[in-house]
C-alpha cells in the first residue's frame, strides 16, 4: 500500500479580513484549515474549510467544506519556500453563499520569506463571489502521514 503523503496542515482561526463580496468591499473574520495531500491520496485525505462571518451583513457569512478537493499544483517561491495552488467543490451554508460551492482558487505558502501564509481565496455560488485579494498569516505544520 502506497503512502499518503500530506505534506501540509494550514490554519488560521479567526482572522480580522478584508473581503470582496460581488467585487464590493467588506469585511470580517475568516478561519481556515486544510489539509493538502499529493496525488496519490484519496480525496478523503484531502480537506479544506472556511468559516466567514461578515461584519458588515450577517447574509453574506458561510461555513464552506470541500467534498472533492482537487490535485495541487506545488510551485518554488522565489526567494525560497514552495506555493501550492488548490481549487475544490464542497458545499457551503449560509444565506447567500450556500448549496453546491466552487473554491477555484486558493494559495497556501510555506517556508517563503515573508512566513507561512493563504492567500488569493475565491469562491463562487450561486452567482456570486467571495474573495479575499491578499493573504493571511497562518500556522502551518509539515507531516508525513
Amino acid at each position: 500500500m502506497r503512502s499518503c503523503n500530506c505534506r501540509a496542515v494550514v490554519s488560521a482561526a479567526a482572522i480580522p479580513v478584508d473581503t470582496l463580496i460581488d467585487r464590493f468591499p467588506s469585511s470580517g473574520m475568516i478561519t481556515v484549515s486544510a489539509r493538502i495531500c499529493e496525488s496519490q491520496c484519496s480525496a478523503k485525505n484531502c480537506s479544506i474549510s472556511i468559516l466567514y462571518g461578515d461584519h458588515a451583513n450577517p447574509s453574506n457569512s458561510f461555513v464552506f467544506r470541500s467534498i472533492v478537493p482537487g490535485i495541487p499544483i506545488y510551485e518554488p517561491v522565489s526567494g525560497g519556500g514552495i506555493g501550492l495552488i488548490v481549487s475544490a467543490q464542497g458545499e457551503a451554508s449560509g444565506v447567500i453563499f450556500n448549496d453546491i460551492v466552487t473554491l477555484s482558487n486558493i494559495h497556501f505558502l510555506h517556508g517563503t520569506i515573508i512566513g507561512d501564509a493563504i492567500c488569493s481565496i475565491s469562491l463562487h455560488a450561486n452567482g456570486r463571489t467571495f474573495e479575499v485579494p491578499g493573504c493571511i498569516f497562518s500556522k502551518s505544520d509539515n507531516k508525513q502521514n
